[in-house]
């Protein structure tokens, strides 16, 4: 009965997603989206790097055909902050230079040292080493950071799809309430955070944090997949509620996206006129059949989403979907895993 059910959900990559929320003819753009992999490369909770490696090599098949303009990962790249982790995070990014395609990764809680600490500009730590000015700075993409160091935890990004102009920002894990916050480089990300939405005000922007968004009670999708349908809306983390707190006055921005917490949600907000809406994708908790518990959990199988921001019909269709080394993927179709929403609005 397993085999029937993951061949029912499986297709060849080769013709994966592009029949969902387009048309023939439809000018349309993607962004894929890569929730926490701290338990692949900390090779812990049944994660290993392959899954983590399969989630790269279907970007670097199909990044063309799904018209991919960008790629982001939403935090915890490692589990422990720990050379050997970051050296494998390395590895199976840096595959992604070869596409050109732009790409950003957020600083979540574990990619700080101590776990939980925000690391406040610091060009010290393993994220600047690895991802810092000194392997971005050069990138077409690339748009500036908060600092003059070679850090980049608070930075941001441009890049033009559909003939639209596109900004992406980057907050780092900084929780208040957690251990670690701080109330002052807070104030600093936002203040820095709003003064760069000023400056573009032609940019549509997308606003990324490791900590955005709750999980709704209803749905089991913290630890395997659900029949979950966006009929409840979730709640905003603290540092979620601050950023948004922040960007709503800011008619650009569209789209708010976070992982961290298991699982996955979403909620709209409008401020005068204009909506953004924010999406949890995070599945690190998810558990493999029986789901008798943690003795299932299979690290996040290397399952990511894909959005496909479509000009032509106005609408964001997000996808969710684990890739296969041999070339299939297993596609996650319940309500809150593959949707379509109105692009702006």
């Amino acid at each position: 009965h397993l085999f029937f059910i993951v061949s029912l959900f499986s297709c060849k990559s080769t013709s994966l997603l592009t029949d969902y929320g387009i048309d023939k003819g439809d000018q349309y753009a993607s962004i894929a989206v890569l929730p926490d992999t701290q338990y692949y490369t900390a090779l812990r909770h049944g994660g290993t790097m392959q899954m983590f490696q399969n989630q790269i090599d279907w970007i670097l098949k199909n990044y063309k055909k799904e018209k991919i303009a960008y790629i982001i990962h939403l935090g915890d790249i490692t589990d422990h902050n720990a050379p050997a982790e970051w050296e494998r995070a390395k590895d199976a990014m840096y595959k992604l230079d070869a596409t050109g395609v732009p790409y950003g990764l957020a600083v979540g809680n574990h990619d700080q040292s101590p776990n939980g600490t925000p690391a406040q500009g610091s060009d010290t730590t393993q994220y600047a080493r690895y991802f810092g000015k000194s392997h971005f700075g050069s990138r077409p993409w690339y748009g500036g950071a908060l600092g003059n160091n070679n850090n980049t935890e608070t930075h941001f990004d441009v890049f033009s799809a559909n003939g639209e102009k596109y900004l992406v920002m980057y907050f780092p894990f900084n929780q208040p309430g957690s251990k670690g916050y701080s109330a002052s480089y807070e104030k600093l990300m936002l203040t820095w955070a709003d003064s760069v939405l000023a400056a573009h005000p032609d940019r549509k922007a997308i606003l990324v944090a490791h900590s955005t968004l709750g999980r709704p009670k209803v749905t089991t999708s913290g630890d395997k997949p659900g029949a979950g349908d966006n009929s409840k809306e979730s709640n905003f983390t603290k540092q979620g509620a601050a950023i948004y707190e922040m960007a709503k006055k800011h008619s650009n921005v569209f789209l708010m996206l976070g992982g961290h917490i298991a699982g996955e949600g979403y909620r709209k907000d409008t401020f005068n006129g204009n909506v953004i809406k924010t999406y949890l994708q995070d599945y690190q908790s998810r558990q493999s059949p029986p789901y008798s518990g943690a003795k299932d959990r299979n690290g996040g199988s290397g399952t990511m989403r894909l959005m496909r921001l479509n000009k032509t019909k106005q609408t964001i269709s997000i996808l969710t979907f684990t890739p296969q080394p041999n070339g299939t993927v297993i596609k996650e179709q319940d309500g809150d895993s593959e949707f379509t929403h109105p692009l702006y609005n």
